[in-house]
């Protein structure tokens, strides 16, 4: 996983009109799993072991989120007010993709003070991602397992934006499978974005790392 200065301003432009919409939910209304004492339940080493140990039986999907989707799912039955709210992520999320040229929206997020997700590795949707991270105050962090090495890394969150460039594997990509996870202690965004897992998709990312650092 690969971290990228954030320097172009067309892009910091358009991130930048995601800020309002963070701080409009009420995550104490909103209709999401807010029980936060079992966070080192679904983050520490033996739960990790545990879903690295499944191999295929792990479908990919993370078990356990505390926050808030910024995506269209009507069985939430959100309201009027959330409506709004995912309505306009929507827009801007399409005029984010459309400037990175990525193929769909992988994940849009917002983490509570507390909120994390847990231990996964999307092996279920292989590609080329691209996570534009936010952060209040920069409490928080993304971790992964090296699938080379086996090294747990821990990349901090900085106050404000932070993107991260890397390639989510599927189980026949041994030295690819990348088992990761996420916890903030302040609000926190993520906004992730993915090509195609060939080698069009490898190249597309490579020249959009440096579209992303142009300043």
């Amino acid at each position: 996983m690969r971290t990228v200065p954030i320097r172009n301003k067309d892009l910091i432009d358009i991130l930048d009109r995601f800020l309002p919409l963070f701080h409009m939910p009420d995550f104490e209304t909103a209709r999401m799993d807010r029980d936060y004492s079992d966070i080192e339940q679904y983050l520490d080493e033996d739960y990790r072991k545990y879903i690295m140990s499944q191999g295929r039986q792990h479908d990919g999907f993370p078990s356990k989120m505390v926050g808030l989707e910024l995506a269209p799912k009507d069985e939430w039955s959100l309201g009027p007010y959330y409506c709004d709210v995912i309505e306009r992520a929507e827009t801007l999320k399409g005029e984010l993709q459309g400037w990175t040229g990525t193929r769909q929206n992988a994940l849009s997020a917002l983490y509570p003070a507390g909120g994390y997700i847990s231990w996964h590795n999307n092996a279920n949707a292989p590609g080329y991602n691209v996570l534009f991270t936010w952060s209040s105050e920069g409490d928080g962090q993304f971790e992964y397992i090296d699938p080379i090495t086996k090294e747990h890394i821990v990349v901090p969150d900085v106050k404000g934006w932070q993107c991260k460039v890397g390639y989510y594997g599927t189980y026949d990509e041994h030295d690819k499978l990348l088992y990761h996870a996420a916890r903030t202690n302040c609000l926190r965004a993520t906004i992730a974005f993915m090509f195609n897992p060939d080698e069009t998709g490898r190249q597309m990312s490579e020249m959009l790392i440096e579209d992303i650092a142009e300043s």
